[in-house]
């Protein structure tokens, strides 16, 4: 490149610093707290912290799952014992981390609407999916259950978990929900510790009961425990009573056919 300046005709123009105006540096929005990390339900026995901090109990507690076994399975029950690699079959156990609000209640003798949902975790039948928890905490913990309400003192709820590991599952595991209040619990109190009932007559895909079912087979027979860890927001989400962040985790025993698998497509 030569110079358009006749007086310095012919010299080549060399390459110099120049100068720059005073800036202030760049201004960033400060970063937000990480997010916790997606719930990694590996194996059904693992007891690994979550966040790095202790996790909300083991995944899986032994004498917990006997007393369901117990409970599923008593001595009169017309297809006996399941033997021990049976119970092992059944283990359902599962993890997520999620978030929750909290809205007014639907019905007088409820305290208010609790709904949970999220996608960071899975499960050891299905090791990606979602779930979504409503849950109703009675309004009055210290009620007299009447045979026209038989669960007025009692939270209740619905919890359903969706396999996606492929499409063609249509993996649904839907669970009712049930819980006492501890004695002298505020209303206002968050349910942590509930227990479930697996609902084979909503469940689908790997989790629907068989059709006809064989009195006495068991296939529509489910329970277990579901542990519930709120970490609430400074300030609650605009239009809700409360919210935050939560994990769930469940454990117990569901008795499927396992004819359909929610894992693979091909290997039951």
């Amino acid at each position: 490149m030569r110079s358009r300046d006749r007086s310095g005709a012919g010299r080549q123009l060399r390459p110099a610093l120049e100068g720059l105006e005073t800036r202030e540096l760049p201004s960033a929005i400060g970063a937000s707290a990480p997010r916790p990390a997606p719930a990694i339900v590996a194996h059904p026995a693992s007891t690994n912290g979550l966040l790095g901090k202790q996790s909300p109990g083991p995944f899986l507690d032994p004498a917990f799952l006997q007393q369901v076994a117990s409970t599923l399975y008593p001595p009169q029950s017309p297809m006996g014992s399941p033997t021990p690699a049976e119970i092992r079959r059944q283990i359902f156990t599962a993890r997520w981390i999620g978030d929750y609000t909290i809205n007014p209640p639907r019905f007088s003798d409820r305290a208010s609407t609790i709904h949970l949902y999220g996608t960071e975790g899975g499960s050891n039948q299905f090791l990606k999916g979602k779930f979504n928890i409503v849950i109703f905490p009675p309004a009055d913990p210290s009620a007299t259950p009447t045979p026209g309400n038989l669960f007025t003192n009692q939270v209740t709820g619905i919890a359903m978990l969706f396999g996606q590991n492929y499409l063609q599952s249509g993996a649904q595991v839907v669970l009712d929900l049930h819980g006492t209040p501890a004695p002298g619990s505020s209303p206002g109190a968050l349910p942590t510790h509930l227990y479930w009932a697996y609902d084979a007559n909503s469940s689908s895909g790997p989790y629907a009961a068989p059709g006809g079912i064989v009195p006495g087979s068991g296939y529509t027979q489910g329970a277990g425990r579901l542990d519930i860890q709120y970490i609430p927001d400074v300030h609650h989400a605009p239009g809700t009573l409360g919210s935050g962040r939560v994990v769930v985790t469940f454990q117990g025993l569901i008795h499927t056919s396992r004819i359909v698998s929610g894992v693979s497509k091909y290997i039951s």
